[in-house]
């Protein structure tokens, strides 16, 4: 799995997540603005959290089970990001900072490279 893309919780396209190669426990990760993004859901408090300032590259650590495939970082705000991709290449994510949390959608396009 390279790319995972985010929605909001209403389905609105927000990032596309690409991770580095080759699969490994740790992998670098970087959100890439979602070229169907809207000005609305880039001023949201979900664009606001997954993108606080410049692109970042982030260390992220990288888990396939049986389920699907989890994976987590924390961005240079402080948000702790935990996205969970089930074996049908859907799932969720969520980031939460203290007693704040957001969440959406998520899937992988391309599957977990089978």
């Amino acid at each position: 799995m390279n790319m995972i893309v985010l929605m909001t919780a209403a389905g609105a396209p927000l990032a596309m997540l690409g991770l580095s190669t080759p699969v490994a426990p740790e992998r670098n990760c970087i959100f890439m603005i979602h070229p169907q993004i809207t000005p609305a859901v880039f001023e949201s408090k979900e664009g606001k959290i997954v993108f606080p300032d410049r692109p970042t590259e982030y260390p992220c650590s990288y888990a396939k089970k049986k389920s699907g495939v989890d994976v987590a970082f924390t961005n240079q705000n402080g948000w702790r990001f935990e996205v969970r991709i089930g074996r049908g290449d859907e799932g969720r994510w969520k980031a939460s900072l203290a007693d704040d949390a957001v969440s959406g959608r998520a899937f992988s396009p391309f599957g977990d490279g089978k």
